[in-house]
């Protein structure tokens, strides 16, 4: 009986890499989840302080992503993988030895916050940048869809599972449980074996900004790369605020449901891109182009039928589509970047696509309620759906002929 991947779990480095991500997935999740409670706990459930404490994960990234991928690319990505874990762990760990001495407040709490926000800026562009060092080429797309269903796998598990932790302990367990994961996570990382390219290491001894400045160049030459980073942030920022304020509010003032609704749809939108990627990289070699330009369709799409039928069924079908659409754009996405561009780049590149994304993030939550207090949600739906479904169109057109070469690679590879 042929295993699914199983050419993939043959290699001992890709492994350890897989359940080094699902833990420190896992750990990360809960920690955001207990963060969430605990800043209520201790600001009376304010929602000023709630609100800072969520731009504490996000605002590091903005200021300090690409230099993140400087780093990476000039250091021993395994090593700062390594490093950020125990040094995140530790950092976790620390909230319950606090909270049991009385000694938590919510100064230490962000800072805590803030400061595991700068390691994942190190350890998150030698994560990606890793990869095409451990694997072939021709192994990039199963790869880096196991891995993506991994991380979303965990998005659905882990949050489920919380309910129980806190029938069997105090709720404060969670973060010790985060702990546990974490360390299991930095020993998978510290097992895998890694050379580093030292001939890459040699073209990236200039200062940092010069290394930003050139890798800018880049993405300013090759506009092809700097496309697909800039549909997906356009597309971030029309879903976010959208997702995570709009549907809540439509769900109760349209169809007068609750937080259970939401919470389902939420859970078929992350089941159907797990099962996405999965599938995806089962599937023989892709255009990955291709795979990018039809998931941003299905992610309009999907906004599109929420603003025509305001059913609870139609928000169903929506979120499944909504979630192939995801899963589909963001492994074509990763596997554009690691194909196109040079390794020794490749941290950068990252680096700068994930801090306009956090960018995107942030102003989209930020406008969300101004915009709503002008149009209703359907509008928003509507609107937001229309012009993600024309970037898809836009960029079949501007990446024609990119695409058309790619295939003839692909066919002569297959042939």
């Amino acid at each position: 009986m042929k295993i699914l991947y199983g050419d993939m779990f043959k290699d001992k480095n890709f492994t350890l890499l897989l359940f080094g991500r699902f833990f420190k997935r896992s750990a990360l999740v809960l920690f955001s989840l207990e963060l969430i409670w605990l800043t209520m706990e201790l600001t009376h459930s304010s929602p000023i302080h709630l609100s800072f404490m969520v731009m504490a994960e996000t605002l590091p990234f903005i200021l300090l992503g690409i230099y993140g991928g400087v780093i990476a690319d000039k250091l021993n990505k395994k090593r700062l993988m390594v490093i950020s874990d125990i040094l995140t762990g530790m950092l976790i760990l620390l909230i319950p030895i606090l909270y049991y001495l009385n000694s938590i407040n919510y100064l230490i709490l962000m800072g805590i916050a803030v400061l595991i926000s700068i390691f994942n800026c190190f350890s998150e562009p030698s994560f990606r940048a890793i990869l095409p060092e451990l694997v072939k080429d021709s192994k990039l797309q199963k790869g880096n869809a196991l891995l993506d269903s991994i991380q979303r796998g965990a998005s659905i598990i882990i949050p489920a599972s919380v309910g129980i932790i806190v029938k069997l302990t105090d709720q404060i367990h969670i973060l010790t449980l985060a702990f546990i994961l974490i360390s299991i996570a930095s020993i998978c990382h510290f097992l895998i074996y890694y050379n580093t390219n030292i001939e890459n290491m040699a073209k990236v001894n200039n200062k940092t900004m010069v290394e930003i400045k050139m890798t800018l160049s880049y993405l300013k030459i090759n506009k092809d790369i700097f496309y697909v980073i800039l549909v997906q942030a356009i597309s971030i920022f029309i879903n976010t605020g959208l997702w995570r304020v709009g549907l809540p509010i439509y769900l109760e003032s349209r169809l007068g449901e609750d937080i259970g609704t939401f919470g389902l749809i939420t859970g078929i939108l992350g089941a159907s891109s797990f099962g996405t990627s999965i599938l995806i990289g089962l599937a023989k070699k892709l255009n990955p182009i291709s795979i990018f330009n039809m998931g941003i369709i299905l992610w309009g799409a999907g906004l599109l039928i929420t603003s025509f039928s305001p059913t609870v069924y139609a928000l169903f079908v929506a979120a499944a589509i909504i979630g192939i659409g995801q899963a589909l754009e963001g492994l074509g996405r990763v596997v554009i970047i690691q194909n196109e561009v040079p390794k020794e780049m490749l941290g950068k590149v990252f680096s700068i696509s994930s801090s306009i994304n956090y960018t995107s993030d942030t102003v989209s939550l930020g406008i969300i309620s101004a915009v709503l207090s002008i149009f209703s949600p359907s509008i928003i739906f509507f609107s937001g759906g229309t012009l993600i479904i024309l970037t898809g169109i836009l960029g079949m057109r501007l990446l024609k002929e990119r695409s058309k070469e790619i295939g003839k690679n692909l066919k002569k590879s297959v042939i």
